[in-house]
């Protein structure tokens, strides 16, 4: 069982990084499209190397000792990636409907980041990035250790972006905070709800793991890594992408199983 300590350490690992952004819009007012292009091929890289290196390995090695057969980790996967595509689409249709959709303009084009993913949908991947922590150290600590801090790692990327859209969609410094800090809080409570469905029972983690990897696939193969190279070919935001692997690749061996 999950202590209170911490769960409060791996909130303050995983939302200070939009804390200490929030101080930006009083710093300044623009952030250059290259930079955002980079932190969102990092913030791909990371993603792609979480699911691959660490969530499914794991869920079908749980599935495994529980008995469970692979279809259970596969449905999980497909569960995770389609939920957060219906849900994309349909944000995005109430989006446009509205004519409220947050972007952000670059070379004359408009750059959506996650897709174009309003607040809504931001701090949805962001609830199931916490979510997927306690199910990790359900596993074992090196494992647990490992998914926080890339989550950790992604979350410099993420709040880049999360930054980025809020001085987009708004004029006063105030409303891009409250945007930005939104988006602060959605890990730290992704972490307590997986906290409560690791409670449940072992049988949940297996699938748990593998619904996260479906959704943590879906924003980087289908959302962003396609969005970046649509807008821009460049070779450093295709190495960025290769470095967020890379990263997550670092971390896994630093921390065997």
């Amino acid at each position: 069982m999950t202590d209170l300590g911490q769960l409060a350490f791996w909130a303050l690992l995983t939302g200070g990084t939009p804390l200490v952004l929030a101080s930006v819009p009083y710093l300044r007012t623009q952030i250059s499209d290259r930079t955002i292009h980079l932190m969102l091929g990092l913030s791909a890289g990371i993603l792609f190397g979480l699911s691959f290196l660490d969530l499914l390995p794991e869920s079908f090695e749980a599935a495994a000792e529980l008995g469970l057969g692979t279809e259970f980790v596969a449905f999980g996967v497909a569960a995770g990636f389609l939920v957060l595509l219906v849900v994309e689409r349909e944000l995005l249709g109430r989006a446009h409907s509205t004519g409220h959709a947050h972007a952000h303009e670059a070379d004359g084009h408009t750059i959506q980041p996650f897709g174009t993913l309003a607040l809504s949908a931001l701090m949805i991947h962001g609830l199931v990035d916490g979510f997927v922590i306690p199910l990790g150290f359900e596993i074992g600590p090196a494992v647990g250790t490992v998914i926080l801090i890339a989550i950790a790692l992604h979350q410099v990327p993420d709040s880049f972006a999360a930054l980025a859209i809020g001085l987009s969609s708004t004029r006063s410094r105030r409303g891009a905070i409250g945007f930005i800090l939104a988006t602060a809080i959605d890990t730290p409570l992704g972490i307590l709800v997986g906290a409560a469905f690791a409670g449940v029972g072992a049988a949940f983690v297996p699938v748990g793991l593998a619904f996260s990897a479906g959704t943590f696939l879906f924003v980087s193969a289908a959302d962003l890594i396609p969005e970046l190279q649509h807008r821009t070919r460049s070779l450093l935001v295709t190495l960025s992408i290769v470095g967020g692997f890379g990263l997550v690749l670092a971390v896994s061996l630093g921390f065997p199983v």
